[in-house]
């Protein structure tokens, strides 16, 4: 299902850490924010590039 992996799924903890390494700042904080926007439906349904760009909307910057 190569179709499934360009959406960023809330669900997999391994892409929630993998997406948190992303960025600079405290892990536990981007995780935070992750699982936040998650459960706001934020990033539901969304692309990788659109939760990348979700949080660095909430302020967090890319490595």
């Amino acid at each position: 299902m190569a179709k499934d992996r360009k959406f960023f799924n809330c669900s997999e903890k391994h892409e929630i850490e993998h997406l948190a390494k992303k960025f600079r700042g405290d892990k536990q904080e981007v995780i935070a924010k992750i699982e936040e926007l998650c459960k706001n439906k934020k990033i539901h349904y969304s692309t990788h590039k659109e939760a990348e760009q979700a949080l660095i909307n909430a302020g967090f910057t890319k490595k």
